[in-house]
């Protein structure tokens, strides 16, 4: 998608931590992902998700999300660092933290929502250790009474199910595979 920059917002004399997507000019599929992350993630609201405070298209090339700062990282940098290792209990809170994500999106929410991309990189900490989950630019809506599959491969290979490279098709069972990885 491109880089993430910290930020400070200033609103009304009240300042706070934002994190900054800004899209790769290079990017093929930029203008797609950014246009359904803000279509997707802006509907959505629960404490498990990343909020998006707002994003900025100036007419140009440039795209910007601007997102709450998840104060601990994403959750790669604890998994795969000797030095952050999360004690057990924060573990377990994260993998229920992301769990109620999930069926907050597949079962819950006014659109369901197939996310596509349950990775460790986009499962982000905030400065308690809950987990949020984030990233929504490969997710898809889910239309009410049909299917739950999309029609295009995507997401991260080593968290794709068998299935879905197979079929070429991404569902909610696609989801909870990654999110079992």
């Amino acid at each position: 998608f491109g880089s993430v920059y910290r930020g400070i917002l200033s609103d009304g004399g009240v300042s706070r931590d934002v994190a900054v997507k800004r899209v790769a000019e290079t990017s093929r599929q930029g203008w797609k992902e950014f246009v359904a992350e803000v279509r997707i993630i802006s509907r959505l609201r629960h404490r498990n998700l990343v909020p998006l405070i707002g994003w900025c298209h100036d007419g140009g090339d440039e795209l910007l999300l601007v997102y709450e700062l998840m104060a601990n990282g994403s959750l790669d940098a604890h998994i795969y660092s000797p030095e952050n290792v999360l004690p057990w209990p924060v573990r377990y809170g994260v993998v229920l933290g992301v769990g109620a994500a999930l069926l907050y999106l597949h079962q819950e929410a006014e659109q369901r929502v197939v996310h596509r991309d349950i990775k460790p990189s986009n499962v982000m900490l905030d400065a308690s250790f809950n987990a949020r989950l984030g990233d929504f630019g490969l997710a898809r809506l889910i239309e009410d009474g049909r299917r739950s599959h999309t029609t295009d491969i995507a997401g991260t290979m080593g968290y794709i199910d068998a299935e879905c490279i197979l079929a070429g098709k991404a569902s909610v069972e696609s989801d909870v595979y990654s999110y079992g990885i």
